[in-house]
């Protein structure tokens, strides 16, 4: 069904329609984190560095596929909320051959040069060849996982957010127990786990895609929409160019800074690589609210209600806040556990010291962060992504170049961890500005156009 979040009260949609896409986010992250746990567990410490040597390409993926597909869920959503529905169907379709495109250059290039860009990275000659072949394998998956993005996306875009979940559901189980499979009984060692991954990311395309065709000829129009319509095609690059490049800072300062995690010893790695998944599971979970107030402010400001827009500015910005404090209270009191479960046996005390620091330093940051996250989304959803880029850019060249300088200083790995406050700090401040300039200059201000 599609959902015109035009008519909605925020505070209802932030329950209704933010939480299954925060679930889904869940469930997408748990099956990565199984993924470490089971390598952790069952091969080791030396692997489960392997599988952390490669994760900044990983996230650059998964920047891409996700900065793309917000231009094309801004853009679906202002069409929708606009009540342009032919237009709206021909920006569905241009997305899908435009992402899909996309998503098979980066998949063969992962594919060809996995072995020279790990070198790139540092990884040590311990665990070069395990980690090139899990990034050869999982650059396999990358086509499939921009077909579930791209699909999750536009369902977003028309206010659908519960069918992606039950399918995701399925997916995650479905990779837990492959990778179970790979990894333990077939004793395949990470390469295993990297085609558990690609096996369920296919799964959850196929679903996905098969779902969203039903829905796109549910929708009646009386012209006939493009398969590829070069005016929208410019309007989602418009907005989400500057998405993939945003996104893809966050996985070059990744990048940059495993390069300087890798020139420690393999238990640094590996409870960095530990507590990374459980951070980026934080993360992606606070960031999907962010994502869905995309979408809320996206349909309202193509409906011409723009007053709403502040409304569900405060009402997502609190919701972010609550889970926050709950996934901060969380890893101060039981970053141990979290961290211990990535090892079996009598566990290293250097990975499970690392990856303790890493989640009790880093999470109190988080309750500065929820409100980038939404600031941002703020920006997406009224289709200024330029601006979030260059907060973004400011944010990580800050926190890159602070988590070299205090590594130096501290003479410790744990100058990584506090480089965050500096960046993120930087990041607030300009957000703030920026949505007090909106307020001022009469942005947000009521257009009254009824929808």
């Amino acid at each position: 069904m599609l959902r015109d979040l035009t008519l909605e009260k925020p505070s209802r949609a932030v329950i209704t329609f933010s939480l299954p896409l925060v679930l889904s986010t869940v469930l997408q992250q748990t099956y990565n984190i199984a993924n470490s746990v089971i390598v952790g567990r069952m091969v080791g410490s030396a692997a489960l560095a392997s599988v952390g040597a490669a994760y900044p390409i990983t996230l650059f993926y998964i920047a891409v596929a996700t900065g793309a597909s917000m231009g094309s869920s801004v853009v679906i959503s202002q069409l929708f909320g606009a009540k342009k529905l032919r237009d709206m169907k021909s920006a569905i379709f241009t997305s899908i051959v435009s992402l899909v495109l996309l998503g098979i250059a980066l998949s063969l290039a992962g594919v060809l040069l996995s072995r020279p860009i790990m070198r790139l990275l540092n990884a040590s000659p311990s665990i070069l060849d395990a980690s090139s072949a899990y990034l050869a394998v999982y650059s396999v998956g990358v086509l499939p996982m921009f077909i579930y993005n791209t699909s999750n996306a536009i369902f977003a875009g028309l206010g659908d957010a519960k069918r992606p979940l039950y399918f995701l559901f399925m997916s995650s189980v479905l990779n837990i127990f492959l990778c179970i499979l790979a990894v333990g009984r077939l004793n395949l060692g990470v390469i295993g786990a990297a085609w558990a991954t690609t096996a369920s990311q296919l799964i959850a395309a196929l679903l996905s895609t098969l779902i969203l065709i039903r829905k796109i000829r549910s929708i009646k129009t009386e012209e006939a929409a493009s398969l590829f319509e070069p005016r929208l095609f410019r309007e989602i690059c418009r907005i989400s160019v500057p998405s993939i490049f945003q996104q893809s800072c966050v996985a070059l300062a990744h990048t940059v800074v495993q390069s300087l995690v890798n020139t420690f010893s393999d238990s640094v790695i590996a409870g960095y690589e530990a507590a990374a998944k459980i951070h980026n599971f934080a993360y992606m979970s606070m960031n999907t609210i962010g994502t869905a107030f995309s979408s809320f402010a996206a349909q309202n400001y193509g409906a011409g209600r723009r007053d709403r827009i502040i409304e569900g500015y405060k009402v997502f910005s609190l919701f972010c806040l609550g889970v926050a404090a709950f996934i901060i209270l969380i890893m101060q009191l039981f970053s141990p556990f979290l961290v211990g479960l990535f090892t079996s046996g009598t566990p290293d005390p250097k990975l499970i010291e690392v990856g303790v620091n890493f989640l009790r330093i880093i999470s109190p940051d988080y309750l500065i962060i929820c409100f980038i996250i939404t600031s941002g989304g703020l920006l997406r959803g009224l289709g200024r992504t330029r601006d979030f880029f260059y907060v973004t850019v400011l944010d990580f060249a800050v926190r890159v170049a602070m988590s070299f300088f205090l590594t130096k200083l501290l003479q410790s790995y744990t100058g990584l961890f506090w480089s965050w406050y500096f960046g993120s700090a930087l990041d607030l401040i300009v957000c703030l500005l920026i949505y007090r300039k909106m307020r001022t200059k009469g942005e947000l201000r009521d257009a009254h156009v009824t929808a």
